[in-house]
């Protein structure tokens, strides 16, 4: 019952972020894979300046996971009120932090590219299976393609971390990788929007 609820508390919230890419609040930093450059140092800070502190949208993203932590009351010891919401704000800014620095630190180490790769081809089926295969894929500054290690540690990592600041009963390799896993979940959803977001911003332009 716990792990069912636990859930769709974690669907419920994957929802929210999706809702939030719609609305704006999620950006894209999508490349096409056929028109793809490697990033030298300088376009990295750019990338990760861009994409955390400097980037309204990652401290609204971090807002709006707190305000439904708040509501499902998650976890509960943190109460409710100003300060509970603080504490949960707090948090999901430091879990989107350490995991963009653990991806974009470990991209630039390995030589990796830290973006989303767009397919550039055409049909639903073709896009929808590269936007599920290329959340764990990435190239290299050589062409190559290799499995994108960086943003499965930033993924794992931020999570496990983070149980290190909840209530004691809180795990790593229990509640962090599960949560990891929810969230590597949610990277599927959100590259699938990344794909498909010049259609969807058409449709809605109409």
């Amino acid at each position: 019952m716990v792990e069912t609820q636990t859930f769709m508390k974690s669907a419920s919230a994957a929802t929210f972020t999706l809702l939030a890419f719609f609305i704006g609040l999620t950006p894209g930093h999508a490349q096409t894979l056929s028109a793809w450059q490697p990033l030298d140092a300088g376009e990295r800070w750019t990338n990760f300046w861009d994409t955390t502190l400097a980037d309204p949208n990652f401290y609204s993203a971090a807002l709006l996971s707190a305000g439904y932590s708040q509501i499902t009351k998650d976890p509960p010891e943190w109460q409710q009120g100003a300060a509970g919401l603080g504490r949960r704000t707090a948090s999901w800014l430091a879990v989107y932090g350490i995991r963009e620095i653990i991806h974009q630190g470990g991209a630039a180490i390995l030589d990796y590219h830290p973006r989303y790769l767009s397919c550039g081809c055409s049909g639903f089926f073709p896009r929808t299976g590269h936007a599920i295969k290329w959340t764990f894929l990435t190239k290299n500054t050589s062409g190559q393609t290799r499995l994108d290690l960086p943003v499965i540690a930033g993924t794992y990592g931020a999570n496990m971390l983070s149980t290190y600041w909840y209530p004691a009963r809180y795990q790593a390799l229990s509640d962090g990788v599960r949560n990891g896993n929810q969230q590597m979940a949610l990277s599927i959803g959100l590259n699938f929007l990344l794909e498909f977001e010049p259609d969807l911003k058409r449709m809605f332009k109409h």
